[in-house]
Parts: C-alpha cells; sequence; structure tokens
C-alpha cells in the first residue's frame, strides 16, 4: 500500500499523464499533427521504441544547453506527447518543457504503451 501511494505522489509531482487515449494520440501522430518523443536513455531505446516516436532523452534536456532549439526544430509547432519506461521521467520532462514555455502532454509508460502501440526496434543509435 506504502508503494502505491508513493508510486501515485510521484506521478502527481512529476506532471499528471495525458487523459488522450494512446491510439487517438498516434492517429494525430499519423495525420502529422503530433509528436511522440520517448525520453528514456539510450540502453532503454535498444529494447524497443513506439513506431514513429522521435528519442530526446531526459539526460540531454537537462545537460544540453541545445536542446531546446533542436527540440523547437524537432516539433515545429505540433503537439507534443511525452513517455518514458513508466510515466515518471516523460513527468520530469514535461516540467522542463513547461519551464519553457512548451506545452506537452505525459503519455506515460512504454511498458503500457507497448501493447497498445506499434513498436520497433531501432538499429544502431
Amino acid at each position: 500500500m506504502i508503494k502505491i501511494i508513493l508510486i501515485l505522489s510521484s506521478l502527481m509531482s512529476y506532471g499528471a499523464l495525458a487523459e488522450t487515449d494512446p491510439k487517438s494520440v498516434y492517429q494525430l501522430v499519423n495525420k502529422g499533427e503530433a509528436i511522440l518523443i520517448d525520453v528514456r536513455e539510450e540502453d532503454e531505446i535498444k529494447q524497443g521504441m513506439i513506431k514513429k516516436a522521435h528519442w530526446v532523452a531526459l539526460s540531454k534536456m537537462s545537460s544540453n544547453t541545445n536542446w531546446k532549439a533542436d527540440f523547437l526544430a524537432l516539433s515545429k509547432g505540433k503537439k507534443i506527447f511525452l513517455y518514458c519506461r513508466s510515466g515518471v521521467r516523460s513527468g520530469k520532462a514535461l516540467k522542463i518543457l513547461e519551464e519553457n514555455s512548451i506545452a506537452s502532454e505525459n503519455l506515460g509508460g512504454f511498458l503500457t504503451l507497448k501493447e497498445i502501440l506499434p513498436v520497433y526496434k531501432p538499429g544502431s543509435l
């Protein structure tokens, strides 16, 4: 019970998960109206990604001063949906984006999304 409370409180403190249905988000991605951003680290990406997702590791957002220009060029005014392994780090990324006046939503975790959306294993990064 304590673990559940800790998980819920950490999710709330790092940004609420998107209320948007992942399949609806993926339709927007297919129409070119939205982008999916995977904020996991390289070793996790090798295990698989949601098809059509872009990789911008949270560590890059936290340490690279040029990340914002790269990120804005990537998103080009589209709706932005973030995911990580479980939804916690994508919540942290959401906070960083909010602090930089970039609107986004936390779609949650790859562990859940991989059961709903198409996945692929990227080659060498």
